[in-house]
């Protein structure tokens, strides 16, 4: 027992056990909320309410109703999931940044991905996580075009920043 604790809090995990673990809690999740896991809606909310809050737009939510709503918390928790795994794995190293291009084309690459979710209504967990697990032939789709992405976001990346 104290081995299998020992490689749950230290790891490393294998791939099928973190894809089983996702498709365990997208169930749950699909089950307690009553409909599919989303993120960009609720980042789009908080977006908005930081925009009225600094006199760009009028309409907004309140922070209340933001700090009750489930997708502020699930948000948050792949957040805190993706750090917690990290630092458990080793894998955290913080350094400075050296090149100001670097932090522009995080800035400029996150705003992008962020304006393509909305635009698409999902990003890789609503298009495709839950595409994939409601047997919607989009999110295979949706998953393909994401390889085809990276793999040019990549080449990109090789040629212009490194």
């Amino acid at each position: 027992m104290q081995k299998f604790w020992k490689a749950f809090s230290h790891g490393p995990w294998s791939y099928w056990v973190g894809a089983v673990i996702l498709g365990l809690l997208n169930i749950i999740i699909l089950y307690v909320r009553k409909r599919p896991w989303g993120v960009s809606l609720n980042i789009e909310q908080w977006a908005m309410w930081f925009a009225s809050n600094l006199g760009f737009i009028t309409e907004h939510l309140t922070l209340s109703e933001l700090l009750s709503s489930d997708g502020t918390y699930l948000n948050l928790g792949v957040v805190l999931g993706a750090l917690w795994s990290t630092l458990l794995a080793s894998q955290a190293r913080f350094r400075p940044i050296r090149y100001k291009k670097y932090i522009i084309s995080a800035l400029l690459g996150g705003i992008l991905m962020g304006y393509g979710a909305r635009i698409a209504y999902g990003c890789n967990i609503g298009g495709f996580l839950n595409g994939v697990a409601s047997s919607s032939l989009t999110g295979w789709i949706f998953g393909g075009a994401i390889i085809l992405g990276v793999w040019i976001g990549t080449k990109i990346m090789i040629r212009f920043l490194i």
